[in-house]
């Protein structure tokens, strides 16, 4: 039970009042690793426990997907069960599945004018561009990728925030729907401008797509049209919850204003000191106003920092001072740990002895402590000289912010299969891989479709289809990759079909492995490894839902893929590498060493020169602040050394130029910090200060051996390794003679000692796998097998664990042990 003894005992003073407060709004102020997240769940499994509130009548929004599982394992812990907080998620997850529930309603659509399906398709930022591309391409012909980003961010701001029109009533705030902005334009280029707008959006429609920005901008539009609808998801939800307040953009407010039932029972949590997003739409005035906005108020601020030493807090502390807040918002963040090492600010001679210095210092500190070393810079310009100075040493790194798994081509190939199998009428995936590996469709054969599609007014899937079906001379050019997607469709409505062995077999009928061998000699090896991981992630993303009666098919898992965000990929465990990173990505996280690179007047705080001209004082004093505020966000990661640099001269946009100190290392409080000016000796500089006679010792442990930047693909937690397909074996190994006990006492098996026997993945003929069978899962634990069904790769089974689920498995996937009696 998590009563409010509980409470009163595993929080502390603030963090309980926080807790407890259980009705009308809550503003909760939370300093930077005052432990905002256990004031959360602890109030969120409180209500539950001791109140009785339906965890599926929470509303729980998290800034990542990462932190919501994260956050509900948590209150799993603390509740001793499971609880089915089926509506805690981003932002964006939560308005996919209003939309799936609403979109489902046929009534709806037709209210709203909308030919959406339930089943469409998320478009990410290719989609975007290739989508953007055909709209401007008929007006302004070829464009530079840098033009249509412009185009893209226009639009995106349109959907992100709101403006006042005029009404009989006076102003009222409105979404930027296309036709409203259409109608405000008032010069060539805003018109312009509005008609991709429009355009975008009906092509969009068509496709039966949405890209990010509509999951929240077609909700909102959704509710406003249909208050009824808003009102019946706001009485759903007793209680709402918003993590990361400070992030929060003006759509998103309006949503939460939507979903707010009469009784107004809202937590918010957040930091103005840590708005950082304020350059793609996040609106600091909104946790600013929200004790106005909602008043009555209660205002919680959580003001202990449990993270960081007293002289990093009271350092970091001092340089926030500097910004103007309102009072209500003040905070006095402090730590009552030790005083630890003062913050180190060194001065050096230019960007590469910054770069040598930082690389000698982390390799004093030792291979066991890279895990926990950090290097944060501002512009990932700056990442260059960084990351060879590290090579140097060889010390192995990872850069966040690359490619990431799901952004490498052939994954993305191969998921634009899968969204075609999904949704046929996805014109984006399959313009990518229509003639992907190469099948002698060329560009004529893609235009003549094209125009074909557009006068039958029909998706260029079906029109395809048509032709293939009329056999005619252009159908006879789609028909082997026709012929192929149906195959692969029928095998997917198959009530037996797995996801894993779906992958497989596209790999396999497309020649797509084949081509990378022939064309990308030195690096199909990579690229199989990573689609041997796409593999891997659906088998895993299917073991995961096997017991959620079809819940867990392909379209949930490409729309979580498609809800995947650079922000839920930061961490890669089990890898033992130091962590370059911009500041921005470093929101959420924590290291005991932390190294600020780049510290200099006109890189940080970056405010570029180019917009001084046209931009107010009021502007240029609020982007001062804010990067103040990102200054606050990198230093407070640190938890026991913070290292800042700054040099006299770098290599800056093509020139080498002079630098000043950033005015944020003026700010810091003298008696938290240390300094070291080393620029006016270069040559000592590039001796390296900090080796003390170690540099020897860990160049020989590390010797050849090479180190590769890579990132977490979002299912395995780990980086996209190789998948290896286990050989086929008949045989059977003894692996713990002695056996191992089953974990649940009450369930031991009576009578001889229980032996282990591992069957080796597959077999044709299963010739090992029986019902009434007790087998161990790695992952789901100890099991009794209730059925079987196939046989060879494709075999199933049935296993009901100890946890009553019955999950159903492929077997060849599974890896099995059978705990067999003597």
């Amino acid at each position: 039970m998590v009563d409010e003894n509980r409470l009163r005992k595993e929080l502390d003073a603030e963090q309980c009042k926080a807790a407890l407060q259980i009705s009308g709004p809550v503003l909760i102020l939370a300093g930077a690793g005052s432990g905002k997240t256990r004031a959360v769940t602890y109030k969120i499994a409180h209500l539950i426990s001791a109140h009785q509130v339906d965890p599926r009548r929470i509303l729980a929004v998290t800034f990542t997907n990462k932190a919501a599982k994260e956050m509900k394992e948590r209150i799993r812990k603390l509740l001793g069960g499971e609880a089915h907080l089926d509506w805690m998620g981003t932002f964006h997850g939560i308005c996919l599945r209003i939309l799936k529930l609403c979109l489902a309603q046929p009534r709806i659509s037709e209210v709203m004018g909308w030919t959406y399906s339930r089943n469409f398709t998320i478009y990410d930022s290719d989609d975007q561009a290739r989508t953007l591309k055909s709209v401007v391409l008929p007006i302004l012909g070829e464009v530079e990728s840098a033009e249509l980003k412009k185009i893209s961010g226009k639009i995106s701001r349109f959907k992100n925030s709101m403006c006042l029109v005029a009404d009989v009533a006076g102003p009222k705030v409105s979404l930027q729907t296309p036709e409203l902005v259409k109608e405000q334009a008032r010069f060539g280029d805003e018109e312009q401008t509005a008609t991709f707008y429009l355009e975008y959006q009906n092509k969009l429609m068509a496709a039966d797509a949405m890209d990010f920005d509509d999951l929240l901008f077609r909700t909102v539009q959704l509710f406003q049209k249909m208050p009824a609808v808003a009102s019946q998801f706001a009485n759903r939800f007793q209680q709402v919850f918003v993590d990361e307040f400070q992030d929060t953009n003006d759509i998103q407010f309006l949503l939460l204003r939507q979903m707010m039932n009469p009784a107004r029972n809202v937590t918010v949590v957040g930091d103005d000191d840590q708005s950082i997003y304020g350059w793609r739409g996040a609106n600091i005035g909104i946790i600013r106003s929200f004790h106005e906005d909602f008043a009555p108020v209660t205002i919680v601020k959580l003001e202990r920092n449990y993270r960081s030493t007293s002289l990093i807090v009271k350092g970091a502390g001092s340089v926030i001072e500097n910004n103007a807040r309102p009072e209500s918002m003040r905070k006095k963040v402090y730590s009552e740990l030790e005083d630890g090492d003062p913050i180190r600010v060194f001065r050096v001679a230019d960007d590469r002895v910054e770069a040598d210095r930082i690389a000698e210092k982390i390799y004093s500190l030792g291979p066991t402590a890279y895990n926990e070393t950090a290097i944060f810079y501002r512009t990932n310009a700056q990442s260059r000289s960084l990351e060879k100075a590290l090579n140097d040493k060889r010390i192995p790194s990872v850069i966040f912010g690359g490619m990431r798994f799901w952004d490498r081509k052939e994954v993305k190939d191969l998921l634009a299969y899968l969204r075609i199998l999904v949704n046929s009428r996805d014109d984006a995936a399959l313009g990518r891989i229509i003639n992907v590996p190469p099948r002698g469709i060329g560009k004529t054969s893609l235009e003549d479709l094209q125009a074909i599609a557009r006068k039958q007014k029909l998706g260029a899937w079906e029109a395809l289809a048509n032709e293939v079906q009329l056999g005619t001379k252009l159908g006879g050019k789609f028909k082997a990759f026709h012929d192929m997607m149906e195959d692969l469709r029928k095998y997917l409505k198959d009530e037996n079909s797995s996801l894993p062995i779906l992958a497989e077999k596209l790999i396999e009928k497309s020649r797509y492995k084949i081509w990378i061998e022939e064309e990308e000699k030195d690096q199909a090896e990579e690229r199989a490894a990573n689609m041997g991981e796409l593999v891997n992630a659906l088998r895993e993303f299917e073991e995961e839902h096997s017991d959620s009666n079809g819940g867990g098919g392909l379209e949930q898992f490409l729309q979580e893929v498609a809800l995947l965000s650079d922000a839920d990929k930061k961490v890669v465990e089990g890898q033992t590498r130091v962590t370059l990173m911009t500041i921005h990505m470093a929101k959420g996280l924590e290291f005991e060493n932390v190294f600020l690179a780049g510290c200099d007047e006109g890189v940080f705080p970056l405010i570029r020169k180019s917009s001084l001209a046209t931009t107010s004082a009021a502007e240029i004093k609020a982007l001062e602040e804010e990067e103040r505020r990102l200054f606050y966000v990198g230093a407070t990661r640190a938890k026991r050394r913070l290292f800042i640099y700054s040099a006299t001269q770098r290599f800056w946009q093509g020139t080498v130029t002079s630098f000043s100190e950033s005015r944020f290392l003026s700010e810091i409080d003298s008696t938290a910090v240390e300094r070291l000016d080393l620029a006016g000796s270069a040559s000592e500089e590039r001796t390296g200060g900090y080796s003390g006679g170690r540099s020897q010792q860990y160049g020989q442990s590390f010797g050849n051996k090479t180190f590769q930047r890579g990132g977490g693909n979002g299912f395995s937690g780990g980086s996209s390794g190789g998948y290896s397909r286990p050989q086929a074996s008949n045989t059977i190994r003894k692996v713990y003679p002695g056996g191992i006990p089953d974990p649940d006492s009450s369930n031991k098996p009576k009578g001889p000692p229980i032996r282990e026997i591992v069957y080796d993945e597959h077999s044709q003929e299963n010739l090992y796998f029986k019902p009434g069978m007790m087998v161990r899962h790695a992952r789901f634990g100890v099991g009794l097998i209730r059925g079987l069904l196939g046989t060879g790769p494709e075999a199933k089974v049935d296993v009901e664990f100890q946890d009553g689920v019955v999950r159903k498995l492929i077997l060849k996937y599974a890896n099995l042990t059978i705990l067999q009696r003597e």
